[in-house]
């Protein structure tokens, strides 16, 4: 049996078999896991027996607070600083910098920034958020995306921005203010 659906069908089960805790990787597809990890932290009072990521930081947020409320520690994963790219920041150029970010795959690896961050944005933007505000024309929403990402830095205009992209200031709203 898959581990997914063992998890989701014998929650149980599942974590009878990790008495020592675990690592568990893309939890918002198995959210009913939260409520049975609850009760064994609740019993355990171990720090660090079970932790929780996912890709989806709202649907991962959303389960771990509607029963994990008072018993988590989160932790954000923010790209790297300056600082921390120490050799490889020698003689690159502030362009080079600006373009490339400072995600760690991209430079441990020495991807294509354009290739990565497009992926990225297709993977997080256009999958993950799309699905949490229900966007129905993904055209429009990247056309949105490419429009804020054009306003950086400038005071946000609901109505000037919503114009241009051809939808309604509502619907501008709601895509820039998802919950977090």
């Amino acid at each position: 049996m898959d581990t997914s659906t063992f998890a989701m069908e014998d929650p149980r089960g599942f974590l009878s078999g990790l008495p020592d805790g675990a690592i568990l990787d893309e939890i918002q597809h198995v959210p009913e896991l939260s409520s049975y990890i609850q009760t064994l932290v609740d019993e355990d009072q171990r720090n660090g027996l079970f932790i929780l990521t996912g890709s989806q930081q709202f649907e991962v947020a959303t389960t771990i607070n509607q029963s994990l409320a008072g018993r988590t520690a989160l932790l954000k994963l923010l790209p790297f600083s300056l600082n921390e790219l120490g050799h490889h920041q020698e003689d690159v150029s502030l362009n080079r910098l600006l373009l490339t970010g400072f995600y760690p795959r991209i430079w441990r690896e020495g991807l294509s920034p354009a290739r990565a961050l497009a992926d990225y944005i297709e993977t997080y933007v256009e999958r993950d958020i799309r699905q949490l505000v229900a966007v129905k024309d993904l055209t429009l929403f990247q056309r949105f995306t490419t429009l804020c990402a054009g306003r950086v830095g400038q005071l946000l205009n609901f109505n000037s921005l919503a114009a241009d992209c051809g939808i309604s200031h509502q619907t501008a709203r709601n895509w820039l203010t998802l919950p977090q």
